[in-house]
C-alpha cells in the first residue's frame, strides 16, 4: 500500500496508489461516523448571530437574497475560523523548523502562545506534519507533531515514560477553536498513534514510531493549554467502531433499489361516482 496525499487549496485527499482508490482520512471518518449534537446548537447560534451582526446590510437586500445570505452566514464564520486555524498551523510548523515568520494582523497572540509552548516544554521536534496510515485497517491522516518534551516532575505524570535525559515522546495536535479540547480529539489522535507506517518528507516509509503519551494543544490569543488525551488501544477500538458507522452511513443510499414496475397493466377501471359504466349502467 503506497499513500499519496493530494492537496487542493485548503483541502486534501489521500489515495492508495497500488489500487488507485481513495482512502478516507481520520478527520473525515470521525465527521461522518461520530454524532455531534453540539453542532446543531452551533448552527442555530451562528445563523442568529450573523443576522443580528449584519442587520443593516441584510435589510437592504431583496427577501430572497436576504434569506440566502442568512442561510449561508454560518459557513462564512466556519470558513473564516478554518482559514485562521490553517494559518496558525503553518506558522507553528515554520517556528518548529526554526524559521523566522511574518505574523498576520490579529494572530500575534496565537503565535506567541505557540512559542511559549515550544519554549516552556523544551520541545524537540521529531516528525512534523507527517502522513501516517494503517494498511490493515485502511485509514490515513496527517499528524501535527511528534516531539520529545520535558514534563513537570509531578505524580500525575509518573506513569509516562521518560528517557535518560528526562524527555517523554508525545503526539500533539494544535487546536485553535474557541471551544478548546474535547474528547473527540482523542478519537483523532488514537488512529494516528496506532497507525502502522509514517511517511517521511522525502517519501520514505518507516514503521510508526512509538509515543509515550498524546495531547491536544489549545492555542489562544492569551495563552495555551496542553491537555493530555487517553489514546490507548481501547480508544483506538472505539475509533474503529466509528469507522464502521461512517461506512454504514456512506452506504445507506445503496440500500434503496429502483421503483418496482408492475408486470402487467392494471385491469381495474376507475369511474366517478354517479357516472355511467361501460354497459350504460351506473356503477
Amino acid at each position: 500500500m503506497k499513500i499519496e496525499k493530494r492537496t487542493r487549496g485548503r483541502n486534501h485527499s489521500y489515495y492508495d496508489l497500488d489500487t488507485g482508490s481513495r482512502i478516507d482520512g481520520v478527520t473525515t471518518i470521525n465527521g461522518n461516523g461520530l454524532p455531534k449534537p453540539a453542532l446543531i446548537n452551533w448552527a442555530g447560534d451562528a445563523t442568529a448571530e450573523y443576522a443580528v451582526d449584519n442587520w443593516d446590510e441584510l435589510s437592504k437586500l431583496a427577501p430572497s437574497e436576504r434569506l440566502k445570505k442568512i442561510k449561508g452566514g454560518r459557513y462564512e464564520k466556519r470558513d473564516a475560523a478554518a482559514a485562521k486555524g490553517s494559518t496558525i498551523h503553518k506558522l507553528a510548523e515554520r517556528l518548529i523548523a526554526g524559521e523566522r515568520v511574518t505574523i498576520p494582523d490579529g494572530l500575534e497572540g496565537y503565535v506567541r502562545s505557540a512559542v511559549r509552548f515550544l519554549d516552556e516544554f523544551t520541545v524537540r521536534a521529531v516528525h512534523v506534519e507527517a502522513v501516517v496510515y494503517s494498511e490493515s485497517r485502511r485509514h490515513v491522516g496527517t499528524l501535527d507533531l511528534i516531539a520529545d518534551v520535558l514534563l513537570p516532575d509531578m505524580p500525575e505524570f509518573d506513569h509516562i515514560r521518560r528517557d535518560d535525559d528526562g524527555f517523554s515522546r508525545g503526539l500533539f495536535d494544535w487546536k485553535t477553536g474557541r471551544s478548546g479540547i474535547f474528547g473527540d480529539v482523542a478519537l483523532q489522535l488514537a488512529p494516528y498513534r496506532w497507525s502502522e507506517y509514517l511517511v517521511l518528507p522525502g517519501g520514505e516509509v518507516i514503521d510508526m514510531p512509538e509515543v509515550d503519551f498524546c495531547a491536544g494543544i489549545h492555542l489562544r490569543a492569551d495563552g495555551y493549554d496542553c491537555r493530555p488525551l487517553e489514546c490507548g488501544e481501547d480508544t483506538y477500538r472505539d475509533f474503529l467502531y466509528v469507522k464502521e458507522v461512517a461506512r454504514i452511513v456512506d452506504g445507506l443510499r445503496d440500500l434503496v433499489g429502483e421503483s418496482i414496475v408492475p408486470p402487467t397493466a392494471s385491469q381495474y377501471v376507475l369511474t366517478v361516482a354517479g357516472s355511467e359504466g361501460p354497459d350504460g349502467m351506473e356503477p
